[in-house]
């Protein structure tokens, strides 16, 4: 028996001495260990690429409005839908209402002109019929998070990609709910301009504030698009929407309830007065929005305008 343990040994010895190299290999081969890996791109180069991917997603939709005569500068528009600019008012206050031409993103002139007018929004809408760019995905309503990344477009010069300004989105609901706060750069090259995420879809449209702010300010404005939205019909019927307003006074600040907000006072006459609202109701919701805090509040009230009934 012991002669055997010993021999046992030395018959199987070349055949080890074949397998282990060939173990070897296949496990190599199946770990796809046969190359060193690829080490990943850089953080900065994955960032500037998601960025630049952002621009070319949305530069289709990014279009240079101007007078038809003169050469005053040229301001930024976005395509909302077939024919369909939206772009600040401050805009087309600066040449004028009429004789406007919008330049697509192949360099085709197309004559424009005013559609309608949202003085709550501070945005205009321009007809431009023949006009075939397309429209932008719209972002959806949990892309609007503070901190996120955002970026602003301009086409202040038809190029093949509009300029753009990078930054977060540093504060939403604004200006009783009108407006969310970027901190990327906002002046009158890209006012009017797209507002977009990291995926290229539409936040909303950059505006101009408040002269007081100054364009350096540090910080800028956007309407969210959701907004944008809620006022194209009555811009396509060629509508001028003016601030609606309830005619009451709520908190400032949210109390530490939920459930409502308070009404602290009622205007004499005003539209909540002659429904029989007074100071000390709780306002549950404003049409079929449900506002349990103040911040819901604002955003339901800011899809008001004048001569509209809401319960």
């Amino acid at each position: 028996m012991s002669g055997l343990r010993r021999s046992l040994p030395e018959r199987l010895r070349p055949a080890l001495l074949l397998a282990v190299p060939a173990l070897g290999a296949f496990l190599v081969l199946a770990r796809g260990q046969d190359a060193p890996p690829k080490p990943p791109p850089p953080p900065a180069a994955a960032l500037s690429r998601t960025l630049a991917n952002a621009v070319e997603r949305a530069a289709p939709s990014q279009v240079l409005i101007r007078p038809a005569q003169g050469l005053r500068r040229a301001r930024s528009g976005v395509v909302v839908g077939p024919g369909l600019v939206v772009t600040s008012a401050l805009n087309v206050e600066v040449f004028g209402l009429d004789d406007l031409v919008v330049i697509d993103a192949k360099g085709q002139a197309i004559p424009a002109r005013l559609r309608g007018r949202d003085m709550r929004l501070r945005l205009v809408l321009i007809s431009a019929p023949g006009l075939e760019a397309p429209s932008l995905t719209p972002a959806p309503e949990s892309a609007r998070q503070v901190g996120s990344f955002v970026l602003a477009l301009g086409t202040p010069l038809r190029r093949r990609s509009p300029t753009a300004t990078f930054g977060i989105l540093s504060a939403v609901d604004r200006f009783q709910g009108r407006a969310d706060q970027l901190d990327a750069a906002i002046d009158a090259s890209n006012t009017g301009g797209a507002v977009v995420d990291l995926e290229g879809r539409l936040l909303g449209i950059a505006v101009h504030v408040h002269e007081r702010l100054g364009a350096r300010s540090g910080v800028g404005f956007y309407v969210p698009y959701h907004l944008v939205q809620s006022a194209l019909p009555g811009l396509v019927r060629g509508d001028q929407l003016e601030p609606g307003n309830l005619g009451v006074v709520v908190p400032r600040f949210q109390s530490a309830r939920e459930g409502g907000v308070e009404v602290v006072a009622v205007t004499p006459r005003g539209a909540a007065a002659r429904a029989g609202i007074r100071k000390g109701d709780v306002i549950v919701s404003v049409g079929d929005k449900v506002t349990p805090n103040l911040r819901s509040f604002r955003a339901a009230t800011a899809l008001l305008h004048a001569g509209a009934k809401v319960e």
